[in-house]
């Protein structure tokens, strides 16, 4: 689900984060479930993916977490692993259905957020551009405002001095048809640069991630068992209507535990998944009326 409610994106302004919090925060929403949460956030992942060092990762979270914008929990059980909520980001009690348009939300879906470009700006340029995507997405394409309002109104949002604030407009001109008329500014989102969706679906998205993160927290085979989750996956993720993470975790520690005879960890040596297998045990777990027909 990948999606940003105008009320976190206003929060993550507010909290005046750096760049590196504001790229996490666009990382971490291509893998939240209905309510915001992401679980088995791996370090190494994520320094990898953002090119960042271990210790600013634990930067970036103790940051983001103390700024009221993530929270954050941890299962000793797993090395390095972290879940991880967005606040305020809970779809889960609304009925938001595939396909349809929900109201003041930034789609995170869109290429741009996956573009060197976006990442190479400042934080302040990323949270212009987040914002007016998103007021652009809400039905007002062609934001206008008095030169005059806008410098005191955004001077003040982002904390900066004037000066600033007219380099920003400048940098972000690479996503923007950016003009003044009549005393006014007016800002467009570029179709072209900010208007084409990532190859990439939200299925596949967070199905990639619960796979991974369950092979690495299971110590399976990276090759065949991740192929076997993430197609399990994809294929129940629009025919149920509860988050399918939790009954994969269960499904995988059946699975193991009768294959091993033993419920407990430390005496798993064999680690195989067989797709069949899986998807019985998973179908056991799963109840009937959370099924979609």
């Amino acid at each position: 689900m990948r999606k940003l409610k105008a009320e976190v994106i206003h929060n993550l302004i507010a909290a005046h984060p750096t760049s590196k919090e504001v790229d996490f925060i666009v990382w971490i929403s291509r893998y939240q479930d209905s309510a915001g949460l992401v679980r088995g956030v791996y370090y190494k992942s994520v320094c990898e993916e953002l090119q960042i060092s271990p210790q600013t990762f634990y930067n970036v979270l103790r940051g983001l977490e103390v700024k009221g914008v993530i929270e954050v929990s941890k299962d000793n059980t797993y090395s390095g692993d972290w879940d991880i909520r967005i606040i305020d980001n809970d779809y889960s009690k609304e009925p938001v259905r595939r396909g349809q348009k929900a109201d003041n939300y930034l789609d995170m879906g869109k290429e741009i957020f996956y573009n060197r470009e976006f990442f190479q700006m400042k934080a302040k340029e990323k949270l212009m551009t987040m914002l007016y995507i998103m007021i652009a997405g809400a039905g007002s394409p062609n934001y206008h405002i008095g030169t005059q309002h806008f410098v005191q109104k955004y001077t003040a949002m982002l904390a900066v001095k004037r000066r600033a604030l007219q380099n920003y407009l400048k940098s972000i001109r690479k996503f923007f048809a950016i003009g003044m008329k009549g005393r006014e500014y007016w800002i467009s989102p570029l179709r072209r640069k900010t208007g084409k969706d990532c190859d990439h679906t939200d299925r596949s998205e967070r199905a990639k991630h619960i796979a991974a993160s369950l092979c690495r927290r299971f110590r399976l085979d990276v090759g065949k068992a991740f192929a076997i989750i993430c197609g399990l996956v994809e294929q129940y993720t629009y025919k149920v209507s509860v988050d399918l993470e939790p009954f994969f975790i269960k499904s995988i520690r059946d699975l193991l535990s009768r294959r091993n005879g033993s419920a407990d960890p430390r005496k798993w040596h064999h680690r195989e998944i067989n797709e069949k297998f899986l998807h019985k045990i998973f179908r056991e777990h799963l109840p009937e009326e959370v099924i979609l027909y």
